[in-house]
């Protein structure tokens, strides 16, 4: 059929417009595939496990003690624990309203969505990550927390330098930590640099990740968390995951009650900027806490009167648990309030009224950063120190209590003040630090007790270290540092004793136990042997020896010979010195003739 002029340009009109949107659609599609080939990688991390991505285990950097958690708990109904898990048996439904700066709680919101898609199998909660981050720093109120997840004050933990927590070594060149010698963990998720190196992530996808942003941290965290293919809905899993963060039960038992409290309460967002105490991980940290909020107050006359409602006490914004009212008229401290009257009963608080909680007694003692102090060598002085922290029934830090630190063992260890007691008093956190240790000669396991008074009879802890021996100092050769021979009259006393050296490659040896033996002369064709008459040495007793193992050398490596006697038999003899590779020295010793350059004795 022949179109018509009119007809046939209407068609190449129509015909044209149907290629130019094919075409658009081809290259939107490229575009959309293009960019999720980059874009959800980017923020979202692996969707796989690939090399970096096994499960860690307690012995992770990150697991290992790197500063002072806050192990607050929830106001959870009382109830028991499983001993094997920690676990809660019994209902777990917790009571009371809980708030997170709305910045935090968006963080791990899109934390959780994001690894909905990226580890579907993973299964991760973001109340969990709420959990970690409440233990760690508070979620980072009163650090500045700004909407971009950045904060106006850095949250660092302490010094790794073995002393009172891990040994990590500079692994950022101060990059994160500020530190170029050794790490600390950063951030309001606490990760060591290290382990930010390989599972740091961009949680904001501004291109940067970044350990001081909470959104990056939060994303971190939950890929870390579900890292080897974890299934967080498995108890198991999830008990490994969180051990894998922080190796202590104490720490694990903290994070799930918080996690089960966001679970089981209504979670409200609450302003980035409220005023709140921060929670320094660091105990050297001295910094002076921000302002704690009032209460709001109304106008009565002309004073300003808190509207707090009778029987009520107002919450901490920071922890949302009811904090004591304090007033002019009744004293803060302990020591400043007024006894009560005998026979007196204590306030009602009203109908339904619970006792309160004396927050002044321990209940139990946490040993921070575990119960093992590691393997010592003899002789040296041990860099972790015994830490604990003094816990009432809520696990909150009891201040100004005297903390009895005992060592126990037969190793001859004792603190740097050489005695085997101490007593040290907690701090604001509740936590005490016992002096260094030196560990003693004595190979062997020790104990360190920490003890407080309770309300039921003393609260203890121990930890438990071993000594290993000291490893045997090495000598290749004994120098006769004086002439010889060594001259004594019959019947008297050398006086001039033999000066002796150990060394090793020519470096003084330390600690060397030699054997002193005295011999007869030899010959050119004869060897020497052990005498039962001639020079000789007292023990202990005061009886003569003849074979005498002597002290170990100094520093210098220099011997120290005891006194040496002759008795009634004249002649030559031998002093040889042996050590226990078989090194060996001989000394001429001369009894019965007088030097040609003093007169006899």
């Amino acid at each position: 059929m022949k179109l018509s002029p009119s007809l046939s340009s209407v068609f190449s009109v129509l015909l044209a417009r149907r290629v130019r949107q094919g075409v658009c659609v081809c290259a939107l599609a490229v575009g959309l595939t293009a960019g999720s080939a980059v874009s959800p990688l980017l923020v979202a991390g692996p969707p796989s496990a690939d090399a970096r991505d096994a499960a860690p285990d307690g012995d992770a950097p990150q697991a290992q003690p790197r500063g002072v958690p806050d192990l607050q708990l929830p106001d959870l109904p009382r109830q028991d624990r499983d001993r094997t898990t920690g676990e809660p048996q019994g209902d777990t439904q917790p009571e009371g309203r809980t708030g997170i700066p709305a910045t935090a709680l968006d963080a791990y919101k899109k934390a959780e969505r994001t690894l909905r898609s990226a580890r579907p199998s993973c299964h991760l909660p973001w109340q969990l990550v709420a959990g970690i981050g409440r233990v760690e720093s508070v979620h980072a109120a009163g650090y500045g927390l700004r909407a971009d997840g950045s904060t106006a004050k850095p949250i660092r933990g302490p010094r790794l330098d073995g002393r009172q927590f891990a040994l990590i070594r500079d692994t950022d060149g101060g990059r994160w930590d500020g530190d170029a010698e050794f790490d600390r963990a950063v951030g309001p998720l606490q990760f060591i640099p290290s382990t930010w190196a390989t599972r740091g992530a961009d949680g904001n996808g501004d291109g940067v990740s970044d350990p001081h942003n909470i959104y990056d941290a939060a994303l971190a965290t939950g890929h870390y968390l579900c890292s080897g293919g974890r299934d967080l809905k498995r108890p198991a899993d999830l008990d490994k995951a969180v051990l894998s963060y922080n190796n202590s039960r104490e720490y694990v038992n903290a994070v799930r009650d918080w996690m089960r409290t966001y679970q089981g309460g209504k979670v409200s967002a609450t302003p980035d900027d409220a005023p709140a105490v921060p929670h320094h991980p660091d105990p050297a940290d001295d910094r002076a806490p921000a302002a704690t909020p009032q209460p709001r107050s109304v106008r009565a006359g002309s004073a300003a009167v808190p509207r707090v409602k009778q029987g009520k006490r107002p919450a901490d914004s920071t922890t949302g648990r009811p904090s004591m009212p304090v007033t002019p008229s009744t004293p803060s401290h302990p020591a400043e309030r007024p006894a009560k009257p005998a026979g007196v009963p204590d306030r009602k608080e009203g109908p339904g009224h619970r006792p309160v909680t004396d927050h002044r007694t321990v209940a139990r003692l946490e040993l921070v950063g575990g119960r093992s102090l590691g393997d010592w060598t003899a002789g040296e002085a041990v860099g972790r120190r015994a830490q604990v922290r003094a816990l009432d029934v809520h696990g909150h830090g009891v201040a100004d209590v005297r903390v009895a630190f005992r060592i126990t063992g037969s190793t001859g260890t004792s603190f740097s003040s050489r005695t085997t007691t101490v007593t040290v008093a907690t701090d604001r956190r509740g936590i005490a630090i016992a002096p260094a240790l030196l560990a003693g000669d004595g190979p062997g396991p020790l104990g360190v007790v920490a003890t407080v008074p309770g309300k039921h009879g003393p609260v203890s802890g121990t930890f438990e270290a071993t000594v290993r021996p000291a490893p045997a100092p090495t000598v290749d050769r004994l120098e006769l540092l004086t002439a010889e021979p060594v001259r004594a009259d019959v019947n008297g006393r050398f006086l001039e004793l033999p000066q002796v050296r150990a060394t090793a490659r020519n470096e003084p040896s330390s600690g060397v136990r030699v054997t002193a033996t005295v011999l007869s002369s030899t010959g050119e064709d004869e060897a020497a042997q052990q005498v039962t008459a001639g020079p000789y040495f007292k023990n202990d007793h005061g009886d003569p020896v003849r074979t005498l193992v002597l002290p170990g050398t100094d520093s210098a490596g220099r011997l120290a010979l005891p006194e040496l006697f002759a008795d009634a038999h004249p002649g030559t003899y031998t002093l040889r010195l042996t050590t226990p590779e078989g090194v060996s020295l001989d000394v001429r010793l001369i009894v019965g003739e007088s030097a040609p350059d003093r007169p006899a004795a």
